[in-house]
């Protein structure tokens, strides 16, 4: 079934609708979040997240054929996962150039000061498959409004009809027209950062990558929000949590996977990041996992791989949470206390990139607290 399409005023009332629910008290959502889910160290999973956990992972493919309903529903569902979160900001529909042709993007902006300033170049997750502008509204959203720092969220072309290095070309294409001409995303030079989700965080670290290959304008921040890292790595995150949390490991990486066209280019630095020969130089660093997402270790293996070469690497985990939480930050209170976490670092670091002091920028008010 296909979702249909809402118009503004009918995403947030949807939105709200799903806030609401999932505020109930937790006697009433049990029915909906299945059985306990605990940690390693046997803490248990909050009942609203694993409603929403078992959202996620029911609107994934469980095949190719499943595809063309996915990335509709993926793309109609976005606006409603924002509902009315960064309701200020100056949104900016654009075209950006890609390696062989435009590509939609989207501009975030904070409403207060038009200067140039900080800008985030975001690429959203999918799995290299699915997702686009309107799937990572909610995300980019969120980030811009508390951070306070423009996002720029940008597409690439998608497997499998589009087979690799095709979307590490995009991604390099878009990083290096934003560095080339930052006055047209209000960007200072110097102060752009790259960053992503899942299959995007891993385009973002590609993008770092090739920038201390080939000498191009780097990122001066690095933000990746549980990445891909090493497509044909083992860890024992996989197998914990490779069934019934999210990614199902055999769906896609088996033999007749969703990403099995990827899976030949395992090897590339390109795709696996953590293979890269070369990452000492990387700019500063912050990586993000959840405790309970089967690419939690290869993640970390990557953070520990980078400060092992001298590089400046924040590694936070969110041990209660898992792999798509961040989509979820505006109608849920523990992915809302994580991602607005996130953001606080997004406003930190490009503070720091600022040329002269007292150029910090402040957002709104922090939400309360909650245990992540």
């Amino acid at each position: 079934m296909v979702a249909p399409r809402l118009g503004a005023r009918g995403a947030r009332a949807a939105s709200a609708m799903m806030r609401g629910a999932l505020r109930l008290p937790a006697p009433l959502l049990r029915p909906l979040a299945g059985p306990p889910v605990r940690t390693d160290d046997g803490r248990e999973l909050p009942v609203s997240s694993r409603v929403v956990m078992r959202l996620i992972q029911r609107s994934m493919p469980t095949g190719l054929h499943d595809l063309v309903r996915l990335r509709t529903d993926s793309e109609r569902g976005g606006p409603i996962l924002a509902g009315n979160e960064g309701r200020d900001l100056w949104i900016t529909d654009l075209t950006v150039p890609g390696a062989e042709g435009p590509l939609r993007a989207r501009l975030y902006e904070p409403p207060a000061g038009r200067e140039p300033g900080p800008l985030l170049v975001f690429f959203h997750g999918g799995g290299w498959i699915l997702g686009g502008v309107e799937s990572h509204e909610p995300v980019c959203r969120f980030l811009a409004a508390r951070s306070n720092v423009r996002v720029l969220s940008a597409e690439y072309r998608l497997a499998p009809e589009h087979g690799f290095p095709a979307q590490s070309d995009d991604a390099l294409a878009v990083f290096r027209h934003v560095t080339g001409n930052p006055a047209r995303f209000g960007a200072a030079p110097g102060r752009i950062a790259v960053g992503g989700d899942s299959a995007g965080g891993n385009l973002a670290a590609a993008v770092a990558h090739d920038a201390l290959r080939t000498g191009s304008a780097p990122p001066a921040w690095i933000l990746l929000i549980y990445p891909a890292t090493d497509l044909l790595g083992e860890y024992a995150s996989r197998t914990a949590y490779g069934k019934g949390f999210v990614i199902d490991t055999e769906t896609w990486t088996g033999p007749e996977g969703l990403i099995t066209s990827l899976v030949p280019y395992g090897e590339d630095p390109r795709l696996s990041v953590i293979r890269d020969p070369d990452v000492a130089g990387l700019p500063p660093t912050y990586i993000a996992t959840g405790g309970l997402d089967p690419l939690r270790d290869e993640g970390e293996a990557y953070a520990e791989r980078l400060r092992t070469a001298g590089v400046d690497v924040t590694l936070r985990r969110f041990d209660l949470l898992f792999h798509g939480f961040a989509s979820f930050a505006c109608v849920e209170r523990h992915c809302r206390a994580a991602l607005a976490e996130v953001a606080r670092e997004v406003r930190r670091a490009m503070a720091a990139t600022a040329p002269a002091a007292g150029q910090a920028a402040t957002g709104p008010a922090d939400d309360t607290e909650v245990a992540v």
